[in-house]
């Protein structure tokens, strides 16, 4: 008897069958079927799914054939995944000197005729066979050698569907880490964002209530004012926290009044003397959640306040619509964007600017938060830009 040599990628074949996580799982009526179906098309009595182990070999399905592993060592399949390419034939395991004392030819099953298929992975892997045994001399025909490899392709497709499964279980396992993380933070930002906006409301109330005659308009609207941005502050903190702990489950449509709405972001963003906003409001109302838009325009109007290098900069902000489509526009004549760098601009991390108009550099995070937003949204971001002219970002929403 010869036993077959170790494969040349032997750590790795058997790190990839690791990754199955199919030995010793109970049987299945996805590979039992395909067995059954080998030995009706190849005329055998017994048909095995048989992967090698370290130092077995494991029936996943075992059709005509009571044991569910042997020896590694005295295995016929161990010799068929040293060819992956080919089909591996023993026609009478008694008239050759691999076999003709193997325990398994002189002994149950008494396997006198074997062929294998072997059961190779998309990167090469040869992991086990799809063998047909018979008690006698036996041959195979093309046709059924041809179905004998189709079949082991079938076993290899439920192999790497398992696989698929179990490395989607992994990452929803991972998801749900990560949203626990999230909720606990959101938790904290909760505490430790809305403690000083409180603080900052209740004390323009107080200074406005206790100094009623001495306040000038001016002051008297800086606090005002004050107090409404931490109102605005507050009620979007509240907005995102919900998003971040609820996901997809928080979305909540409203209806909106665009005017007003867009002149708050506008007056929410604060923008300095020198940035002039204008608006082009073509539709009066429109219902989707006002949170993750104001999360969206906000981030584009700041990047137009933040990369806009001239003495008087404009931003025009246009709401537009068609029949199925609502069209949002941030439109500014400010650095612009380089057309090398428009395909990459929205991926995460990716920084185009070195610095902004106060001297800060990017964190690259901004326009891959919109994206995703805009796509929770079943909406899509597009870019026009020209360096030293402007850029045109525009927001398209279907209509609810």
């Amino acid at each position: 008897m010869k036993v077959a040599a170790i494969p040349e990628n032997e750590l790795e074949r058997q790190a990839s069958l690791d990754l199955y996580q199919i030995l010793d799982t109970l049987s299945e009526p996805e590979y039992d079927t395909i067995t059954a179906l080998a030995a009706f098309i190849c005329g055998t009595p017994i048909a095995l799914v048989s992967l090698i182990d370290h130092d077995r070999q494991w029936f996943k399905s075992h059709h005509g054939l009571a044991a569910t592993e042997t020896p590694r060592d005295i295995a016929f399949c161990a010799h068929a995944i040293l060819n992956p390419e080919d089909v591996f034939i023993v026609g009478d395991a008694r008239e050759d000197e691999r076999f003709f004392d193997n325990p398994l030819t002189t002994g149950d099953p008494h396997v006198v005729f074997y062929a294998g298929a072997p059961l190779v992975t998309s990167d090469g892997k040869a992991l086990g066979t799809l063998c047909v045994i018979d008690q006698k001399p036996n041959a195979l025909s093309l046709e059924q050698m041809k179905a004998l490899t189709a079949l082991s392709d079938q076993v290899v497709t439920h192999m790497e569907l398992r696989k698929k499964v179990i490395e989607l279980e992994v990452i929803q396992q991972e998801l749900q880490t990560k949203n626990l993380e999230i909720s606990r933070f959101a938790h904290l930002v909760s505490h430790d964002l809305r403690s000083p906006l409180n603080a900052i409301s209740a004390l323009s109330d107080f200074v406005l209530k206790q100094n009623q005659e001495s306040l000038n308009d001016v002051s008297r609207n800086g606090l005002l004012q004050l107090k409404s941005k931490a109102h605005q502050a507050i009620v979007l903190v509240d907005g995102m926290l919900t998003h971040a702990i609820e996901g997809q489950a928080a979305y909540r449509p409203q209806l909106i009044q665009m005017a007003y709405y867009v002149k708050s972001l506008i007056d929410f963003c604060s923008p300095p003397n020198d940035i002039q906003i204008s608006m082009d409001i073509q539709v009066s109302e429109i219902t989707t959640d006002p949170t993750i838009l104001h999360q969206i325009l906000q981030n584009l109007i700041g990047n137009a306040i933040k990369y806009n290098d001239k003495t008087e900069g404009q931003i025009h902000i246009i709401v537009a619509e068609s029949p199925s489509e609502i069209i949002f526009e941030v439109i500014d004549n400010g650095l612009g964007i380089p057309k090398a760098s428009h395909c990459r601009i929205f991926g995460m991390m990716q920084i185009v600017a070195k610095q902004d108009r106060f001297g800060k550099k990017g964190t690259g995070i901004g326009l891959n938060t919109v994206k995703n937003l805009v796509e929770n949204l079943r909406g899509r971001i597009e870019l026009e830009s020209t360096v030293g002219v402007g850029s045109t970002f525009r927001v398209i929403l279907p209509r609810e």
